[in-house]
């Protein structure tokens, strides 16, 4: 018997596909902007376990893009503000929250029973990324993540049985994570089309001054891809192209 909630997926979705979302458990490292509208957007479809980590609290500068800020949760830790969000849209599923955020001591256990992972880590936070990366591959998990790009967005997935992300970025694969303190993602592997805004000069900028322009829709057509993404390929309709493939999405 599907849930009332869910009944308007119906039709696009089967009593099966339902049922199997239902049952899914995602694990989101990161609830700011990503993270937060991918949290939101798989409640509302019916997904029955969050696992959510971000060791940050919100300030008054989220509240131009990130799902859970606005002037009532400045200064409170995001993974719980976004959890009691998520209650208040489906007061049955459950969520957990990791509030030290991702390490490399603890993203084993914050994988642990998941069927995907999403990588919406703070962009200065590389060195947790590649910890996620590694216990989401020791686990046979996809992990999926998106980049805003102005009126624009990236979404790329990697798979357990794909380019690594450090071989991606070109890292060696055994370096230790304390060996990436001060690291970044490099900007241009997100897309060979950064948008006009983003030339090489400005972003040196802001990685120096570590604070990136970025807009509310940008934000959210990242987690609408990612999230239809991942579900399509959760249902085994379609799997998402792997990196070093990608989506892109530019409007200006």
């Amino acid at each position: 018997m599907i849930n009332e909630q869910f009944s308007r997926n119906l039709g696009i979705m089967s009593e099966e596909e339902v049922q199997t979302l239902h049952d899914a458990t995602i694990a989101i490292a990161g609830c700011g902007c990503i993270g937060g509208f991918s949290a939101e957007l798989l409640t509302r479809m019916g997904v029955g376990k969050l696992v959510l980590a971000d060791p940050d609290t919100f300030d008054v500068s989220n509240i131009n893009r990130q799902c859970a800020a606005t002037h009532l949760t400045v200064g409170q830790r995001k993974a719980e503000v976004l959890k009691n969000h998520l209650l208040t849209i489906n007061p049955d599923m459950e969520v957990v929250c990791y509030n030290e955020g991702v390490s490399e001591e603890n993203a084993p256990a914050f994988v642990e029973g998941a069927d995907y992972v999403i990588d919406a880590i703070d962009y200065f936070a590389f060195p947790e990324a590649v910890a996620l990366h590694r216990a989401a591959r020791l686990k046979n998990l996809f992990i999926t993540t998106a980049v805003a790009l102005g009126f624009g967005t990236s979404v790329m997935t990697f798979s357990p049985r794909g380019l690594k992300l450090e071989e991606y970025v070109g890292i060696p694969e055994d370096i230790s994570i304390d060996n990436l303190r001060g690291q970044t993602f490099p900007p241009a592997l997100y897309t060979q089309n950064l948008p006009d805004y983003a030339t090489e000069e400005k972003i040196a900028g802001w990685l120096k001054n570590r604070s990136i322009p970025t807009i509310s829709v940008g934000q959210a057509l990242g987690p609408g891809v990612l999230v239809s993404k991942l579900v399509l390929h959760l249902l085994d309709r379609k799997e998402p192209k792997i990196v070093p493939d990608y989506f892109q999405l530019q409007l200006e």
